[in-house]
């Protein structure tokens, strides 16, 4: 189940630093370069730990929508 997390919180931040770099938002994409390196640390050692690629693909998935519906809730807020 950690696998499904840490896949969820690497692609999530993948696909929300995307959008950062689309919209030229620096100070956002420093922060979330860090956080990338530790969800992919994470993964990583997960994947060490046996995981599964089933809920690897489940975790990918929810996170880079999750990631796009996010950042575009928080470009209205902002505004």
């Amino acid at each position: 189940m950690d696998i499904l997390l840490y896949t969820f919180a690497t692609v999530g931040l993948l696909g929300f630093q995307q959008l950062n770099v689309t919209h030229h938002k620096y100070k956002l994409a420093a922060v979330t370069s860090f956080c990338i390196a530790a969800a992919q640390y994470s993964m990583i050692v997960s994947i060490q730990h046996g995981g599964s690629w089933l809920l690897m693909g489940v975790g990918g998935a929810a996170g880079v929508t999750s990631s796009m519906f996010l950042h575009k809730r928080m470009r209205e807020w902002i505004k």
